[in-house]
């Protein structure tokens, strides 16, 4: 049963994540153009790091935005879940990979949106073209970056869903969208750990998506690169690699925990 169709359209069609993952993060991005950088003067090549740092982090918040979508979405249809792999043909299997296509799709929606307003306000600021440097690379990280939103909120409310109850929806509901503000801020103003930087999957996205803008491969400290154009690098296959384990991993989490949902009324979350 294909259900990537009908599950793009919910997700486009919902109104928080258009106000929180994309019209919010039009101000963040008029605020790192115009008010965090005023008085500094950036090289070309500085003008170029500095744009594809906010990119990746304003990439990875709006794609944290579309996992806190899904987790709330999850939490009001486990008894059309639970009742539809028992007396339908829809499988758990089958609806994963469905959810996962249409998170991919999603993901590169979101963060071409991010790239195109990126670019736009970047270069109106900066009084010169600032374009992606590897299109199709950009593509392709959103893609993954998609799923493995959809495999972290699928995880994270599937585990509140089956043992502890609705009424822990709202906290973690948003802890996607908490996590991707912490580590998406944290690598941009301060130099963390460069095995915590492969080690977590916020920090893989922001990393290859700021890749993709730049062209070159993220440093370990960010603002002596922006500064003074040399600093260590991370290296993009271990990013990548990284990434993926955490998606075949929360992908079997959540595989298990599909075929063990359990029907919760809506009216539980609701309570004190």
């Amino acid at each position: 049963m294909n259900l990537v169709g009908p599950y793009i359209k919910a997700m486009l069609l919902n109104r928080t994540l258009w106000f929180w993952g994309v019209a919010f993060m039009f101000f963040w991005l008029v605020m790192g153009a115009f008010v965090f950088n005023s008085g500094s003067s950036f090289s070309h090549a500085g003008a170029v790091d500095y744009t594809a740092s906010w990119y990746g982090i304003i990439a990875l918040f709006s794609l944290s935005t579309l996992a806190t979508t899904i987790t709330f979405s999850l939490s009001y249809s486990t008894s059309a879940l639970a009742y539809g792999f028992r007396f339908t043909r829809l499988r758990p299997r089958d609806y994963l990979l469905s959810v996962l296509a249409g998170s991919g799709v999603l993901g590169i929606f979101l963060s071409v949106i991010m790239a195109v307003a990126s670019v736009g306000v970047f270069s109106l600021h900066f009084g010169f073209a600032l374009v992606p440097a590897n299109l199709l690379a950009l593509l392709g990280i959103s893609a993954v970056a998609g799923t493995f939103m959809l495999v972290l909120a699928m995880s994270l409310m599937l585990t509140v869903v089956n043992y502890l109850g609705l009424r822990n929806t709202n906290f973690v509901g948003f802890l996607p969208l908490l996590l991707a503000y912490g580590f998406g801020i944290a690598q941009v103003n301060v130099s963390l750990p460069p095995w915590l930087e492969y080690a977590s999957p916020y920090t893989d996205i922001s990393s290859l998506f700021y890749q993709a803008f730049a062209g070159s491969a993220y440093p370990v400290d960010l603002s002596q690169a922006i500064l003074t154009g040399s600093s260590a690098s991370l290296q993009w296959p271990y990013l990548l690699l990284s990434l993926f384990v955490w998606i075949l991993v929360l992908s079997a989490i959540s595989t298990v925990l599909l075929r063990r949902i359990r029907p919760r009324s809506v009216e539980e979350g609701r309570q004190i």
